[in-house]
């Protein structure tokens, strides 16, 4: 049986005066919380990027050249977001984003202010999110440099601010779209950065010997598990849990001088080896200066294998039985006076860091755009106040096709792109979120700019819904920048020469950083 996702929220700005006003939903942004069944493989750095087909989600009649350049201008926004983050140049990283509402043509500005396109928009940035967090992933039990905690400090603060700010002038399902994945994001490095503090606080006290008999001395002492468990665990799970914690702790801590001491608690006393266990084997190394992963690997291990041990059991639950069982133990040791109190304090708040960003990453990373249920209902171009109809091309004298948006729109480029065409089910689809609680019927052939003769919906619009279809209506047909090829976009040097550090780049090498970066090796 797996384990279960926890579903979870997430405030879009938690720094508000005015937080608790109002509706919550309406300022939150949902996520999950699984614990991954394996230790994710190394990170590519080739690996392309893969954006979703912007088919599906297009309205009939788009004119293919918007959507063509639409599709290469968000690919083009991404990669250059991924390489000012992967390389640490946060000044360029801010800017990507104000600047990019610059690089769109009218048409294609009207396009990305369609309701349908907003699903679209979340799917590229949580895509472009989740290729981040996969290569800063190894850098949790690893030292970072000042820069680099510096850099990731002010994203995962300032992120969804900038992001509200920048497309403030956008509707609100474009900046509901972009500041979803965002928030998520900023989470996550804020966790990142949190576990790798207490990472090597751990490392701190496990690598010395002398600090693991003492919390070993005192744990068989004091902590008494049967208490701890009933007191933490909602009425199953007993029996795995004492295997745990009278006997795997012992080899957690290993090698220790004494597994037994005189006058301890009999419970202690009688368990078997736990020699067969993955992490048993695993030697506690001599720290170095680039890594805290030697001292911590059997932990590692440990906390990886846990969810698998207790199948059926929802990552959030898990969570709370951890934390609450490490409590329990820490009141013991507390009310004791033992001397290892401040050792087993630090490496508790380690692991509750490190399964919390494993559940978080966990949840995050396996989000793809096939695994959503997002349909969104196609509505015209020509409704949209973006498309043209057959008369206006026949007027023109114009021979390109309006009703259908071409091939080309999602043809493989030198990046990649993920066509779901094919199992896309126009009848069976689910409406986007946005559009979830109505749909469009046709509008009235003698609509007007004052509202007078206005569109006839199923179910009542959310007002900011009906602003952008005023918006909408508003906007007359504009062919600047039709015709545009699609961008081609540069290959990345591998060979930059600039050196690695833990899959960043550091700048100031060779004369390749922005002004405002410094050196960070």
């Amino acid at each position: 049986m797996r384990n279960q996702k926890a579903p979870g929220c997430l405030y879009l700005n938690p720094t508000s005066p005015n937080i608790h006003h109002g509706p919550s939903r309406r300022n939150m942004v949902s996520r999950e919380l699984k614990f991954p069944t394996q230790q994710e493989p190394p990170y590519a750095h080739n690996e392309p990027i893969e954006l979703p087909s912007l088919q599906r989600y297009l309205p009939t009649g788009t004119d293919p050249d918007a959507a063509n350049a639409l599709v290469a201008l968000y690919r083009t926004h991404c990669i250059s977001v991924i390489d000012s983050f992967r390389f640490c140049k946060e000044k360029m990283f801010w800017h990507h984003f104000t600047s990019f509402h610059g690089t769109l043509t009218v048409p294609v500005q009207k396009l990305l202010a369609h309701p349908n396109i907003a699903s679209w928009i979340k799917e590229c940035d949580w895509l472009m999110y989740q290729k981040m967090i996969r290569f800063v992933s190894p850098l949790a039990l690893q030292v970072m440099p000042p820069k680099v905690t510096e850099t990731f400090r002010n994203i995962s603060n300032k992120l969804s601010v900038h992001i509200s700010t920048t497309f403030q002038n956008h509707p609100q399902h474009v900046r509901d779209a972009k500041l979803g994945p965002a928030t998520i994001f900023a989470s996550l490095i804020d966790r990142l950065l949190r576990v790798n503090a207490t990472a090597h606080a751990a490392a701190n006290m496990l690598t010395n010997d002398a600090n693991r008999d003492q919390m070993w001395h005192d744990w068989v002492y004091y902590v008494k598990p049967v208490s701890v468990v009933e007191s933490s665990l909602p009425g199953r799970g007993y029996t795995r849990t004492l295997q745990i914690l009278t006997n795997e702790v012992r080899e957690l801590l290993g090698p220790l001088k004494a597994a037994s001491y005189p006058g301890m608690q009999p419970i202690y006393a009688n368990t078997a080896s736990s020699a067969s266990l993955p992490y048993a084997q695993q030697s506690h190394h001599e720290m170095d200066d680039s890594s805290t992963s030697g001292v911590l690997d059997r932990w590692t291990t440990f906390l990886y294998d846990l969810s698998s041990r207790f199948p059926g059991i929802d990552a959030r639950l898990l969570l709370h039985c951890v934390g609450e069982i490490g409590s329990a133990a820490l009141r013991d040791i507390t009310m004791a006076q033992a001397l290892s109190f401040g050792s087993w304090w630090v490496t508790k708040v380690w692991v509750d860091e490190m399964l919390q960003w494993m559940a978080e990453k966990g949840g995050f990373l396996e989000h793809s755009p096939s695994s959503m249920e997002m349909r969104p209902q196609k509505r015209s171009a020509y409704e949209a106040g973006f498309g043209v109809n057959d008369s206006e091309t026949e007027n023109r004298g114009g021979s390109r096709p309006r009703t259908a948006v071409s091939d080309s729109v999602d043809a493989p480029s030198r990046y990649g792109s993920v066509d779901t065409r094919n199992n896309f089910h126009h009848e069976h689809g689910q409406l986007d979120p946005h559009l979830q609680h109505y749909r469009y019927s046709h509008p009235a052939p003698t609509a007007t700019m004052d509202g007078s003769a206005q569109e006839h919906f199923d179910e009542p619009i959310p007002q900011h819904v009906t602003k952008v279809a005023e918006f909408e209506l508003m906007q007359s047909h504009d062919d600047s920048g039709i015709g545009m090829d699609v961008v081609e976009l540069p290959q990345h040097n591998e060979s930059r020469g600039m050196p690695d550090y833990g899959g960043f780049v550091a700048s100031g090498v060779n004369g390749a950083s922005d002004p405002a970066d410094v050196v960070v090796c």
